[in-house]
């Protein structure tokens, strides 16, 4: 048997006026999801357990099948594993964004999507500056995505770092971003670190050019995200099969390689609606050729959400079924040894423009699951199937077992 989870980052939602009552997911235009609800089954599951945050770190975990509530330690520490740096006891991973910081404002978490080699002559930069004078070691990631390892000195231990309160710079677009200045025993640090970055990015080439070009610059670092090192079961101790990972951001990555799983690179893989989605699937698809298992994961829908955008968060969700679950559809058919479970990780609205909880939607197809009712894709389809998996991680344990699933 060939499992194959397809991840739409943040692609659930609530209904909007502007889509007449739907949500993104039902205002696009989906045929292949919909065929895989139709050849299956859909219903509800809920990746973010109560009282924990609602990130993409949280629920993919939940959709790798581990239980965030034993297996959690702090994003950028997963991030950190991707990139190969194993955490020291006395050092804590931060999740540290390239941002654009206008009048008081958090204008951009993404500081105008910067690309990676721009972004990576920054960090380079940042990097140099910064180690001087803090206890910081600056690793560069994809666009905007960077890891910062701080050290425990005197100032500030290990359990200030872990505990500071840091928000996420995507909760926070277009509102005064004071009030979310780091908090906590390590905020003199942390917000000392962020002024001395604003400072050396002031007068950067690299940003010279991008006003210039009329792009939004890189203004200063955000940290978030902290966390020690991750721990988990390998998926061949765990589930008895071996698989590979396909994303371009660390956090899926590095879930994968604490997973024990072939975390495999492909150019071109931005995060966003350009990114290249032909070269995911060829990857996915040709590591069946070896591997029981794969994940690929899209960051786009999430992104777009983050924006406020429903045209941009339409046109993400169908490339996803077009450019994504199309082929995957297509392969699975001609092999019939395939079992394809689609879905997101958390909600990400556009009325909020972030990450929420809740039960959100998923389809599964292939051997062993018998067609249910539903004819689409969706959240209200999901909610009518009356199928619902409350502990999320369950879907993907159930997902991942030969015999037949009854729901």
């Amino acid at each position: 048997m060939k499992y194959i989870i397809l991840l739409g980052d943040g692609m659930a939602d609530h209904p909007l006026d502007a889509c007449q009552g739907r949500t993104p997911i039902e205002a696009a235009h989906t045929p292949n999801m919909d065929r895989v609800a139709r050849m299956g089954v859909t219903g509800l599951f809920c990746p973010i357990p109560e009282g924990m945050p609602p990130g993409s770190d949280v629920g993919n975990l939940s959709l790798f099948g581990y239980d965030p509530r034993v297996s959690f330690s702090g994003r950028a520490a997963i991030e950190a594993a991707s990139q190969g740096i194993t955490l020291a006891a006395d050092e804590v991973a931060f999740r540290c964004n390239l941002v654009t910081l206008s009048d008081g404002v958090m204008k951009d978490f993404t500081a105008g999507h910067i690309t990676t080699e721009e972004a990576s002559e920054l960090i380079h930069h940042l990097d140099k500056e910064l180690s001087a004078s803090f206890p910081i070691r600056l690793h560069c990631g994809v666009s905007y995505r960077h890891t910062g390892i701080l050290k425990a000195d005197s100032g500030c231990t290990v359990e200030d770092l872990a505990q500071a309160v840091c928000e996420p710079p995507h909760n926070i677009t277009g509102q005064s971003f004071e009030p979310f200045l780091p908090q906590g025993a390590a905020a003199d640090l942390l917000i000392a670190l962020m002024q001395a970055s604003q400072k050396a990015l002031q007068e950067h080439p690299v940003n010279v050019a991008r006003i210039a070009s009329g792009k939004l610059p890189a203004v200063s670092l955000w940290p978030w995200g902290q966390g020690r090192a991750l721990t988990l079961e390998s998926y061949r101790d765990r589930f008895g099969v071996s698989g590979a990972v396909i994303s371009a951001v660390d956090l899926v990555k590095g879930i994968g390689v604490c997973a024990g799983l072939e975390v495999l690179h492909v150019e071109g893989a931005t995060g966003w609606i350009d990114t290249n989605y032909a070269g995911k699937v060829a990857a996915a698809l040709n590591a069946l050729e070896e591997h029981d298992f794969v994940y690929l994961h899209v960051e786009a829908p999430d992104e777009a959400a983050h924006q406020g955008s429903i045209p941009l968060k339409i046109q993400a969700i169908e490339d996803f079924d077009a450019k994504v679950v199309a082929p995957v559809i297509a392969y699975a058919a001609d092999r019939k040894d395939c079992r394809i479970l689609v879905a997101p990780d958390h909600f990400t609205l556009i009325s909020t423009k972030t990450h929420a909880s809740g039960a959100v939607p998923f389809a599964l197809c292939g051997p062993g699951i018998q067609p249910g009712e539903s004819a689409a894709y969706g959240e209200g389809a999901a909610l009518s199937s009356g199928i619902m998996i409350p502990d999320g991680h369950r879907l993907t344990v159930d997902f991942l077992k030969e015999e037949t699933l009854s729901f």
